[in-house]
């Protein structure tokens, strides 16, 4: 396994609300949050986002609850094409490659994220400037 490093958003958390389970994924502890959206303005993966009812910031967890439960994650459960997995990254990576750039996403070298992607055959790399997101409204 690969050694967890601490996302953007955990180092400019003032409170660190931001925070990293013993899994590895990253949330948010509302305890904690202010709702000063640092961590939104520097995550180059727009993941936490602020919940205006609340006023803190909120992020995917991978369904925590449900993992806990030995149940995947709801979208991974609901994808219709089958097209997410969750699991070790090294494990994925075994099966689908260390692929992890694709526009929009920014240039994996920098966020060292520990996701694997199979991008479709058309679609191009990180850094070329042409991708963009098709339904920003949603991240």
């Amino acid at each position: 396994m690969q050694p967890l490093r601490d996302a953007i958003c955990m180092q400019v958390c003032p409170t660190t609300a931001m925070s990293r389970r013993d899994d590895g994924t990253v949330y948010v502890n509302a305890d904690k949050c202010v709702g000063c959206r640092y961590c939104e303005w520097a995550c180059p993966y727009s993941a936490p986002q602020f919940n205006a009812a609340t006023g803190h910031m909120s992020k995917c967890d991978g369904c925590y609850d449900y993992r806990q439960q030995g149940q995947e994650p709801a979208c991974v459960s609901a994808c219709p094409s089958r097209a997410l997995v969750w699991g070790e990254v090294d494990d994925l990576k075994k099966t689908f490659g260390d692929g992890a750039t694709v526009e929009p996403l920014p240039d994996p070298a920098i966020t060292k994220p520990n996701l694997v992607l199979k991008p479709h055959r058309n679609a191009q790399p990180s850094g070329s400037g042409t991708g963009a997101v098709a339904n920003p409204a949603e991240i």
